[in-house]
């Protein structure tokens, strides 16, 4: 399965079933997880059969069940910090769905307590968000979504490229906090230059972060655009 694949894919999930992720699966993820911390400097740690962090009541907002696995996403608050939360984590994301897990990222209905603990992530870090992983109930169904023209606008006087429209609609599909899709893209002049804005509202610019990798995906890996 190829990212563009994983991100069609991937819907939330919030209930999982009692099948253990296999230790090769384990392994996988958290050599990517290695990968991915040492680029973006942060802190995430896979977390498997452990119930914890998800097991209290009073939790439920988002309708979790039995949700044993998950990356706990940690960063300190250096420059920067929640966009790379969202850029970084996104790719973790979508090779947890490449490995054929289910996922969901959360940003409130667990006790980051309790994942930091099992996480073993001390005072130099603070986890910010976790990605539920495992064997879904369902494979989720997909969110409602803004419009294309809703997120994207282009200066004047140029044509559109297949590139940007390809990358637009590929962070639609990106998760956002209460769905919200505040993110807006906009081509520059010149061409080349994405001018990237988080917009107003509680996580915009981790889901930012998240918009701009799936983006990065669907542009495609040799099309040279620059972030501004």
């Amino acid at each position: 399965m190829d990212l563009l694949e994983a991100m069609h894919r991937r819907h939330a999930v919030r209930a999982y079933t009692d099948e253990p992720i296999d230790a090769g699966t384990c392994d996988d993820l958290r050599a990517q997880i290695a990968r991915l911390n040492a680029e973006g400097g942060l802190k995430m740690r896979l977390v498997a059969d452990e119930p914890d962090a998800f097991g209290n009541a009073l939790l439920h907002y988002g309708v979790f069940r039995n949700v044993r696995n998950y990356v706990a996403i940690a960063a300190d608050q250096t420059k920067d910090w929640e966009r790379r939360c969202g850029y970084y984590g996104a790719q973790v994301l979508l090779h947890a769905v490449q490995l054929g897990l289910d996922t969901c990222w959360v940003g409130l209905s667990f006790s980051k307590h309790q994942a930091a603990r099992h996480a073993g992530i001390g005072a130099d870090g603070k986890v910010r968000f976790a990605i539920a992983v495992g064997h879904g109930v369902t494979h989720g169904r997909p969110s409602r979504s803004k419009t294309y023209g809703q997120v994207a606008s282009v200066a004047g006087g140029i044509a559109v490229p297949t590139w940007f429209e390809r990358g637009v609609e590929a962070a639609l599909l990106a998760p956002s906090a209460l769905n919200q899709q505040r993110f807006m893209f906009r081509l520059e002049a010149d061409g080349r230059t994405v001018a990237a804005d988080p917009g107003i509202g509680p996580y915009t610019k981790t889901d930012l972060g998240i918009a701009q990798y799936f983006f990065e995906v669907g542009a495609g890996p040799h099309e040279p655009f620059a972030w501004r």
